[in-house]
């Protein structure tokens, strides 16, 4: 999945064997794996991610929040 990061993210696999960085920023590719670990969703939920196909604000409204 392609995913905008909004800040320096390290999502490490739920064995422990490898993690994904991503940067602030920048349009990056999440393997299938780290994307149904609760820590991705939690982050998409802050809106911390963007998952590609979702605009910033239909991600914080989802979330409650407002868009500044």
């Amino acid at each position: 999945m392609l995913v905008l990061s909004k800040r320096n993210i390290i999502i490490p696999a739920p064995d422990g064997s490898t993690a994904v960085r991503l940067r602030a920023g920048l349009m990056e590719i999440v393997p299938d794996w780290a994307v149904k670990t609760p820590y991705f969703q939690a982050l998409v939920a802050d809106g911390k991610i963007v998952p590609s196909g979702r605009s910033d604000e239909e991600t914080q409204a989802e979330a409650g929040q407002q868009g500044k």
